[in-house]
């Protein structure tokens, strides 16, 4: 299960990657190809970010959970040198 989570998500990578994609404008593409382009820019720079906070609350016997969450989000979107 670990490695298909990635192999799913690196497969619009390559189908975007070629040469024709490269030429298309974005109002030549469809809904569909619009919206997974956006999300794996999203996924893509999520993983650079990390998330710290807290939270105070309680949880009820149905699991319900009622609290409030304080958090901050900070990424580094420096490119390494290799």
């Amino acid at each position: 299960m670990k490695f298909l989570l990635p192999v799913i998500f690196l497969i619009p990578i390559f189908l975007f990657a070629t040469q024709e994609a490269d030429e298309r404008k974005v109002s030549d593409l469809s809904i569909n190809e619009l919206k997974e382009i956006v999300r794996l820019i999203v996924e893509e720079s999520i993983e650079q970010c990390t998330v710290t906070g807290t939270m105070q609350g309680r949880a009820k016997v149905n699991l319900k959970v009622e609290g409030e969450v304080v958090a901050k989000m900070t990424c580094d979107f420096e490119q390494e040198q290799t």
